[in-house]
């Protein structure tokens, strides 16, 4: 009995944490509050041009929502966009919040469309870069809207998924005194959703511009002064953008004001499309239209031919 009692006494006398796992503390924040900023945008001087966005992109109140057309097989496409204010040092920070979730009807009697079927990705990219933030491209490094931070072929779960109503903000690191030097972090609803994650060596150096890629969502992106959902600590927003941390794109408008349009004509696999990718690198203000671009954005898309490969007899008329 006397060594009954005295086990009971030892268990009343340990300490609750050894009964109960400690949950592991949050590393500490190490990003400092900013100073005072000397902006020099103005509001909406912050905004995506037609050229460096997807054709089926379609901006709604002056530019502060993305949309993107839906029907005739437009669903199963990624929609992207690239704002014209890139930043080449300091510290910013911009936000996206999923306003809207499309549920689209499929056509029966047809292979499921790419999952997931409502995907966002937001991050930043050079001028550069395509417009998708997928894998294919290595002057990019986004977030997506399922957890995983995409840098280039490599894809790893670092987070929480973010959903609708849920505001994703990307910090944007290039001051060299900070601990966080030369790195991208995402913040959901204002709490750090991840460790920094280092931006890479080839775009170190280069202008950053913020991104993001699409579907069957609406998004509402935002680059003003006043945070969405405040953060841990002050740090300017993408318009408060100093002028010698920035690089400011312009639209290409004709003078005339008529757009022009270029057929190219040429005989079957004669290199008439090696010349339109001699053209492309050098006049990037141009889009091509054609069979063999429509394949590779849904290629990007994550669609996959039903029934075989992408592989191609002709670059005119692909399968």
């Amino acid at each position: 009995m006397a060594t009954e009692e005295k086990q009971e006494e030892d268990q009343a006398m340990e300490p609750e944490e050894t009964k109960e796992a400690k949950e592991p503390e949050p590393p500490k924040e190490l990003e400092t509050d900013a100073g005072k900023a000397q902006p020099f945008l103005k509001a909406g001087q912050c905004c995506f041009l037609t050229e460096d966005t997807t054709m089926n992109v379609l901006p709604t109140v002056n530019g502060k929502l993305l949309m993107a057309l839906g029907d005739g097989g437009f669903q199963y496409l990624l929609a992207g966009a690239r704002a014209n204010v890139g930043i080449k040092a300091g510290r910013y920070f911009f936000e996206v919040m999923i306003a809207e979730v499309k549920n689209l009807a499929e056509p029966q009697g047809r292979a499921p469309g790419p999952k997931p079927k409502h995907l966002v990705r937001v991050g930043v990219s050079t001028s550069s870069s395509g417009l998708l933030l997928g894998p294919e491209e290595t002057e990019s490094v986004s977030f997506d809207s399922s957890g995983c931070f995409i840098n280039g072929p490599k894809k790893e779960l670092i987070s929480k998924k973010f959903t609708h109503s849920q505001v994703a903000g990307v910090l944007v690191n290039l001051d060299p005194k900070s601990p966080n030097a030369n790195t991208i972090s995402l913040f959901v609803n204002g709490e750090r959703a991840c460790e920094p994650k280092p931006i890479p060596e080839s775009m170190k150096g280069k202008a950053l511009f913020p991104a993001v890629s699409f579907r069957n969502v609406t998004l509402q992106v935002h680059f003003g002064a006043t945070l969405l959902r405040s953060l841990p600590f002050t740090c300017h927003s993408w318009l408060q953008v100093q002028k010698s941390h920035s690089e400011v794109k312009s639209a290409v408008v004709p003078k005339d004001g008529k757009y022009e349009v270029l057929l190219p004509v040429g005989l079957p696999d004669e290199g008439t499309f090696d010349w339109v990718d001699q053209f492309l690198s050098k006049n990037k203000n141009y889009t091509e239209l054609s069979d063999r671009a429509i394949i590779d954005w849904a290629n990007k898309s994550g669609l996959q031919k039903y029934g075989g490969s992408y592989r191609r007899s002709s670059n005119d008329k692909p399968e």
